[in-house]
């Protein structure tokens, strides 16, 4: 334990009797012989990533892309904070810089190394005045490329996001939203370099993209599952061992659709419907005998409708006239005048106006 000499003493090296002491040494020579117990850093690897410019040092790694200050500021202040950080000092210490860092010295002349000063003034002891240290810390400066771009040009990916109908393919209209659902998502991620999609493909099968990673591809899953009404599912394939032997896993993320989808021309208790919107618990339908809309549980309509579109011939329609209940429909391939009943007609045509609509077993319906 450090103690404060009486007065009277003198120091036991240089012989001085003005006081105070400690260890029986005066303010000069205990300054001398005990300086500063702190970690100095000697030097600093400053890695500067060749593809998006990040910094590693002492293993943190500092985006510089969507930081306001030049390269220059980035290297100075994630420098400093390195410095400090492992300056182990008991007592409160004040500090200050002076470096030679020049950014175009970096970029244009490719030069490698430069210096910062750190000056540490602190009072550990009441009766001593302000200890202070100065040290150099050279930092390195290395040309390399960050584990994230490493990965994104290696072809890493941690995921596989699959969107399929169900018993069905994929709608023209489906592809084209779900690849713009995924397209507004992704901005959201543009500052994250780990966020990316590889190989985004659109089949026959649905589509089907390698993911970066778990957490992004899961996020893209739900948010297809929430929009679509789908189902969710999650597959987990064994990939590699790492060196910590720790197991890893391809995690493939299957977005299935409903099996009717938004148009579809579905057969439900011996009628053709038309397919409006399918919800969570629910199918909206549109009867082609009335024009009726009803809203019908959807776990009954998959299990009893079954699908007609590959039946139908499509066609288009004039109203040409109507008389109470009735009306004379031309087919406009073949200028055929059809007798039928009104309620068939959708309920917002009048005279004169073209209807689409198809042809099934020799059999005329009208959708708009």
């Amino acid at each position: 334990m450090n103690i404060i000499s009486q007065r009277g003493r003198f120091c036991a090296v240089c012989g001085s009797a003005g006081g105070p002491f400690l260890d029986n040494l005066c303010e000069k020579c205990y300054k001398k012989e005990n300086p500063l117990e702190m970690k100095k850093v000697d030097s600093l690897k400053v890695e500067i990533c060749s593809t998006c410019g990040s910094l590693r040092i002492l293993g943190a790694h500092t985006d510089t892309q969507n930081r306001e200050e030049g390269l220059e500021e980035v290297i100075r202040e994630v420098a400093r904070r390195a410095i400090l950080e492992n300056i182990d000092l008991d007592s409160t210490f004040q500090y200050d810089f002076t470096d030679n860092i020049e950014e175009s010295k970096i970029m244009n002349y490719g030069v490698k190394e430069f210096e910062i000063n750190t000056r540490i003034v602190t009072k550990p002891y009441e009766e001593f005045s302000e200890f202070e240290e100065e040290f150099r810390t050279r930092l390195k400066m290395l040309r390399s490329i960050c584990d994230d771009c490493s990965k994104y040009k290696s072809g890493y990916f941690e995921a596989i996001l699959q969107v399929r109908g169900d018993n069905r393919k994929l709608t023209e209209k489906e592809e084209e939203e779900i690849e713009q659902q995924i397209e507004n998502k992704m901005k959201q991620y543009e500052d994250a370099r780990l966020a990316y999609i590889l190989d985004f493909e659109v089949d026959q099968d649905g589509i089907t993209a390698q993911v970066s990673t778990k957490f992004l591809a899961e996020t893209l899953a739900r948010e297809i599952k929430n929009f679509t009404s789908g189902k969710l599912t999650t597959a987990y394939e064994h990939k590699t061992t790492s060196k910590d032997g720790a197991e890893v896993y391809t995690n493939t993320y299957l977005v299935k659709l409903p099996e009717f989808a938004k148009g579809d021309i579905v057969e439900y208790e011996r009628i053709l419907w038309v397919v409006k919107n399918v919800s969570d618990a629910l199918i909206k339908m549109e009867s082609l005998e009335t024009h009726e809309i009803k809203k019908i549980d959807r776990k009954r309509v998959e299990s009893q409708a079954s699908r007609r579109n590959n039946e139908i011939i499509e066609r288009e329609y004039m109203l040409v006239s109507v008389e109470g209940q009735t009306v004379i429909i031309m087919a406009m391939d073949n200028y055929e005048n059809i007798d039928d009943n009104l309620e068939r007609v959708p309920r917002n045509k009048g005279v004169g106006e073209n209807i689409k609509g198809f042809l099934i077993e020799e059999k005329n319906y009208y959708i708009e």
